[in-house]
């Protein structure tokens, strides 16, 4: 029995995502933008990465306003991470309307139902067909 997580994983919108943005390419923008050379840019950017390894291996969570909380985190295992909890200026910068200017798959079936994924699902899968919760709940 698939869920309804498959089905919104399959025929739901998404960004279709290009290629990473890598050091040389942000170093260039900040760059343009801020009057410092390519090469502080990227110095900048190394060494951000580094700050916050080090606070956080002290046990420190780290905040850089306008990008987020890196915190030190560790599982029941005793493995180490990092999480990262994005600033809220920069979730509302993406999700304002007509911010993001990339391309959407599935553009038309934003704020699809439940019973609309299902239907498609099983459209294309009768031999696992999509049960939906009675509460309506995503599992």
């Amino acid at each position: 029995m698939a869920t309804i997580l498959q089905a919104v994983n399959q025929y739901g919108p998404k960004p279709e995502l290009k290629p990473t943005a890598q050091l040389d390419k942000l170093a260039e923008w900040m760059a343009m933008r801020t009057g410092i050379n390519k090469s502080e840019a990227m110095m900048v950017f190394q060494e951000t990465s580094e700050v916050i390894l080090y606070f956080c291996k002290d046990g420190q969570p780290v905040k850089i306003p306008g990008v987020g909380i890196f915190t030190p985190s560790m599982n029941r295992n005793g493995d180490l991470a990092i999480n990262f909890r994005a600033d809220v200026a920069l979730k509302n910068g993406i999700n304002t309307p007509s911010a993001y200017q990339g391309v959407i798959a599935n553009k038309e079936r934003i704020g699809w139902t439940n019973q609309q994924y299902k239907e498609a699902w099983d459209a294309d899968h009768p031999e696992d067909p999509l049960v939906i919760p009675s509460d309506g709940q995503i599992n």
